[in-house]
């Protein structure tokens, strides 16, 4: 299947990140698209030098996607990235 690639509009900030990362069996992070969003627990998170941008992983944890692989860019400054879900099911 192929992958899916989403952007977001909206999302956590910084301290919501850190703790989905430290607990991501417990905690999940939304992620506002425009239309509709995606929920996600993150299992790895790169900070980049400027402390704003992060590469995430982790997984989609709800919808028809549940269980896929995530990985992306995201800021924290202005709350948008692109997500891409590995073998997405096609809509």
């Amino acid at each position: 299947m192929p992958d899916k690639v989403i952007q977001v509009v909206d999302g956590p900030d910084k301290p919501a990140l850190l703790w989905a990362v430290s607990y991501p069996d417990r905690q999940e992070v939304q992620f506002k698209l425009a239309e509709g969003s995606i929920t996600a627990r993150i299992s790895r998170m790169s900070e980049h030098a400027d402390g704003m941008n992060f590469e995430l992983e982790g997984e989609v944890s709800a919808g028809p996607d549940e269980g896929r692989p995530l990985r992306g860019n995201y800021s924290v400054g202005d709350r948008r990235g692109a997500l891409r879900i590995v073998g997405a099911i096609p809509a």
